[in-house]
């Protein structure tokens, strides 16, 4: 599948791209940006039906609780693994390299995670090698603050998070993207309702 078969049109102006690499770099405290209306919206939708039939396996510790797919690469249901392959593309790695400035040796690491009620992911930094971009396409409609279950920065000091820099609320369709480092603090707030938050996220190496 080709990237416009899926990705908003606009994903495809240059110009476009030139002001995403800027508000990119200029992220703040560490290169960031937030993609609204990633996909074409019926792929969206498609794509968010498809995922719920997914098996999510339980994964907890004392940094997180929410539920996971094995990676997508092994799918075998047909939409979720064209999404995979359309991903795992050239064009789309050139894409992420053209916002984000990185080149890749054209790994992709993806799963699909579902935060239910009281789930949550503890402040870390995703810093492990061979990481580059970190990126997170929601696809959870209607979350509002009062829900928890937002992707919160921090800023650092010595090597260490400090106080939150800002929220991002998983908005339907749109795609978090971050460069990973050893200041890319970051975690999601605790689910405090009864929504279930879907979203497919993993790193480009």
């Amino acid at each position: 599948m080709k990237l416009n078969q899926w990705l908003n049109a606009r994903l495809f102006d240059e110009r476009f791209l030139l002001r995403l690499n800027k508000k990119f770099i200029g992220g703040r405290p560490f290169p960031h940006i937030v993609l609204r209306d990633f996909l074409i919206d019926e792929k969206a939708f498609e794509l968010l039906k498809e995922v719920k039939k997914e098996r999510f396996i339980e994964k907890e510790s004392d940094l997180f609780q929410f539920k996971q797919t094995d990676d997508l690469f092994f799918s075998k249901n047909k939409l979720v693994k064209e999404f995979n392959e359309t991903c795992l593309s050239w064009e789309f790695f050139e894409l992420i390299g053209k916002i984000s400035n990185s080149k890749f040796k054209g790994t992709l690491d993806m799963a699909a995670t579902l935060y239910e009620g009281t789930d949550f992911l503890l402040c870390h930094d995703d810093e492990l090698e061979g990481r580059k971009i970190a990126y997170v396409l929601y696809l959870s409609d209607d979350f509002r603050d009062a829900d928890g279950g937002s992707f919160v920065i921090y800023n650092s000091a010595n090597g260490l998070p400090t106080m939150v820099a800002k929220r991002i609320p998983p908005v339907f369709n749109s795609l978090l993207l971050f460069e990973v480092s050893e200041k890319s603090f970051h975690e999601v707030e605790e689910n405090l309702s009864e929504k279930k938050r879907y979203a497919i996220g993993g790193w480009l190496h």
